[in-house]
């Protein structure tokens, strides 16, 4: 996409027309269907980020995704907080998913449909960001269309 701001709708994967969180802003109320795109946090609710595995001849896409997108940042505060015990975090980070990492990632998959890639790290001094059983979200890449409704690491399904 182009533009994702200004467009109002897209033609997925499987040549449906979706309608982007531009539109339904647009509409100035929300209808409660759980759109995928809902920009009033009603489809939030009721569904999360469901991680799903990377297969090896899926590395292109999620890589796609990740150089297209940044990542969802933390709250000013728990930026500071973290950057006091932690340290600065680096201002440059290359991703890039290999074979070799492969399990360091995973797909985000909201309402059935790709939205994201998923970095995890078990580094403890990582281990505070929204997770449990020793897999901890490090950062989440939203696809573009995604990018405008609210959809953040809290909404990942460990």
């Amino acid at each position: 996409m182009s533009n994702t701001e200004n467009e109002l709708s897209y033609t997925n994967s499987n040549g449906e027309n979706v309608f982007t969180s531009a539109y339904l802003k647009k509409r100035g109320t929300c209808c409660k269907t759980n759109c995928l795109h809902c920009p009033y946090g009603f489809t939030l609710k009721n569904f999360s980020i469901e991680i799903q595995e990377i297969l090896p001849k899926n590395l292109k896409l999620a890589n796609e995704i990740i150089r297209d997108t940044k990542p969802v940042e933390q709250s000013a505060v728990a930026m500071s907080l973290l950057a006091s015990a932690f340290g600065k975090k680096d201002q440059i980070r290359i991703h890039h998913i290999t074979a070799e990492n492969l399990n360091d990632f995973a797909f985000g998959q909201f309402k059935g449909e790709i939205c994201a890639v998923i970095e995890f790290s078990n580094k403890l001094s990582e281990s505070s960001r929204y997770g449990n059983s020793g897999r901890t979200v490090k950062e989440l890449f939203l696809k573009k269309e995604f990018q405008d409704q609210g959809l953040g690491i809290e909404h990942v399904k460990l």
